[in-house]
Parts: structure tokens; C-alpha cells; sequence
């Protein structure tokens, strides 16, 4: 894919009020969003979530008034025992083989400020990365950790509404594994949320090679190891102003920065297709354990961001990774702790 061969996607559009309703049919909209067939992207997009657009705002704005802390502040806030999860984390992970300094992180654990398996210390040694409590900035930023909890909260219960719907999809192909995503997530004390902040680049940062590589330039082609991801808009801002404010995406100028950035997924017959994600809306992603655990009726969403490049102008996004506790069986032979300790290795 070149810059000029752009294919913008419209998801599959999901209410939130029919997810309420468990009696509504939404098979057919569950299956062309997640399934293993041609045309799904394995993506949808939920509309009218109560409360979403102000709880984005209240929590997107606060990764860059974290970034633009002294580094000595910061460094306070990198938590290398649970190999970079909870808390700050920069250049830790591995994207294309090298260590990603594009974007940084801050990891929470969006449901328990402390789980409950982390009273047992042994737990708590072999899953640093699921078991330790929160690490908050209170000090310097006291905002952050309300406005990460509740929009996070917000994010697993409609991935839980969502999960339910998933779940009768599969259920008449999989007879013997009744709710095995609600059951995951709804049950789960490890799902972890993460807050992005994707730093300004330059020109030369963002341009495609000439066999159009370099698409990846803010955040490298991956798939997630969750059950369901649940994903805020991004928001961008230009730093060089404050206090901080959401850059008006409509505006031309934007348009035009915009143009060939943002998410790209990669459908099921290797195209690159770009997803724009409405500011009031939330879009869901299936994951590689939902892969594993449907038998492959659901096929996990490669996905890539594609940099902006204009002064002082950062990105901002929220995503909140649902997956299930580690002794949950994938499959007959499979937890998901052997499942991830897999993915780590991938990754660090």
C-alpha cells in the first residue's frame, strides 16, 4: 500500500442499547465484524456509550501533562519488577526488532486497584506483570488515576455487554464451550488497560519507503494477546500550547496532516485498511486468546498506526486489554499464562 491507495473502512456499527438487550440477534453484525470469513476486519465500533465522550477527554489530556513531567518524575513511575506493566514504560518493548521509543505507556490494571491473587506473595513473584498493585502518580498528577479507572471500568463493562453477544455466536458452533469470553473477562482480576502517548515525528520519520514500507511509523504491525480490546479515538494535540487541547480533527488542517495516518488494520486478504474511530464511539478488537479459545472462529485483528507529522503534534489513546485469569484454559492443553508467557517472549 502507497500513500495514495488509502482504503478508509466503515466498521460494523454496534448500539449500545441493543448490546443491553440479551435477546437481541446481533449474529449476523457479531460474525461479519469478528469472523474468519473474507471481508470481516475484526473490528467494530460501539456507539452511544453512556458518559463516554467527557471520561475520554478527562483521561486522554493527562498523557501529555505526564510526558511533560521532569524526567526524574517519571523515571519514579517505571516499574521494571513487573517487566515494564504497571506503570511508565519507554523503549521497553520490542516493535521490528529494536526498542520502540515512538510511543509510551502507562499500565494500569483497570478493574482492581489491588487483585485479589496478589495476596499471596508467591502469585505475586511468578506473575509480576498480572499481580502487583496499581502505580499511581498522585502526587504530581492526581487526576490521572480517577479519570484511567473510570474509563476503564467503562470500557470492560460494555466489553462485557459485547463478550455476552460473542458468546451466542459461538456457543452454536462450539457446543461443548458455553460463554467462554464472557466467562473470560467477566471473571478475570488481569485485565490491563493502557494509556498512549504516541510522540511528536518528523517528516522523515513518517515517509514510505518506495515499496511502500514504513507504514507502521508510530506503531509496528502487531496482534493483541486479549480476548477483546477496547479502544478510545485518539486524540492529538499540539504540545507546543498550553494548557493542552484536542486538535478539532475536521478542521482542514487536520484533515490534511490526517490524510494517510492513524490505525490501519490488515484484513484477511493482506490489505492495509484504515479505521477512523468517531470521538464518541468505541471500537473493540478481537485478540489472539479469543483466536485460540473459538477455534479459530474468530481470527485476532493485525493492526498497525501510521504517524502524523507536524510540529509539537502528539497522539493520544486509550486501550483497554481484556483478557482472562492465568489459569483459564484456552483450550485442553492451554492456560493462558503458557499462552502469554509465549507473547512475552515475542515482545522483550
Amino acid at each position: 500500500m502507497t500513500v495514495n491507495q488509502v482504503t478508509i473502512a466503515q466498521p460494523v456499527l454496534l448500539d449500545y442499547n441493543d448490546l443491553l438487550n440479551p435477546n437481541a440477534d446481533l449474529n449476523s453484525l457479531i460474525d461479519k465484524a469478528f469472523g474468519n470469513k473474507t471481508g470481516s476486519l475484526g473490528v467494530c465500533l460501539v456507539k452511544n456509550v453512556p458518559d463516554l465522550p467527557l471520561l475520554r477527554k478527562n483521561l486522554l489530556l493527562l498523557a501529555s501533562e505526564f510526558t511533560k513531567l521532569p524526567s526524574q518524575t517519571i523515571n519514579k513511575y517505571v516499574h521494571q519488577q513487573s517487566t515494564y506493566s504497571f506503570g511508565w514504560s519507554h523503549g521497553k518493548e520490542i516493535m521490528n526488532g529494536k526498542p520502540d521509543f515512538a510511543k509510551g505507556s502507562y499500565y494500569n490494571n483497570p478493574t482492581y486497584e489491588i487483585p485479589p491473587s496478589s495476596k499471596d506473595p508467591e502469585y505475586v513473584k511468578s506473575n509480576p506483570f498480572y499481580g502487583h498493585q496499581n502505580i499511581w502518580p498522585n502526587q504530581e498528577l492526581p487526576q490521572l488515576q480517577p479519570a484511567f479507572m473510570d474509563l476503564g471500568k467503562k470500557i470492560v463493562d460494555v466489553g462485557i455487554l459485547l463478550a455476552k453477544h460473542c458468546d451466542k455466536f459461538i456457543n452454536k458452533d462450539l457446543s461443548t464451550k458455553k460463554d467462554l469470553i464472557t466467562n473470560a473477562i467477566e471473571k478475570s482480576e488481569t485485565h490491563k488497560a493502557r494509556l498512549l502517548h504516541y510522540f511528536p515525528i518528523t517528516p522523515e520519520d513518517v515517509k514510505e519507503t518506495s515499496d511502500g514500507g514504513n507504514l507502521d511509523s508510530w506503531c509496528g504491525l502487531h496482534v493483541d494477546h486479549s480476548m477483546l480490546t477496547g479502544l478510545t479515538s485518539a486524540m492529538f494535540v499540539d504540545e507546543s500550547i498550553y494548557p493542552f487541547e484536542e486538535k478539532d480533527k475536521s478542521s482542514p488542517e487536520m484533515k490534511d496532516i490526517l490524510k494517510t495516518a492513524g490505525l490501519y488494520i490488515k484484513d484477511r486478504d493482506d490489505h492495509y485498511i484504515k479505521v477512523n474511530i468517531p470521538a464518541d464511539c468505541l471500537a473493540f478488537q478481537i485478540g489472539e486468546a479469543a483466536q485460540v479459545a473459538s477455534n479459530g472462529l474468530f481470527i485476532s485483528t493485525p493492526h498497525l498506526v501510521k504517524g502524523a507529522s507536524a510540529p509539537f503534534l502528539a497522539r493520544n489513546t486509550f486501550a483497554v486489554f481484556m483478557q482472562p485469569n492465568i489459569d483459564y484454559k484456552l483450550n485442553d492443553t492451554t492456560t493462558f499464562l503458557d499462552f502469554t508467557e509465549e507473547v512475552f517472549k515475542r515482545h522483550y
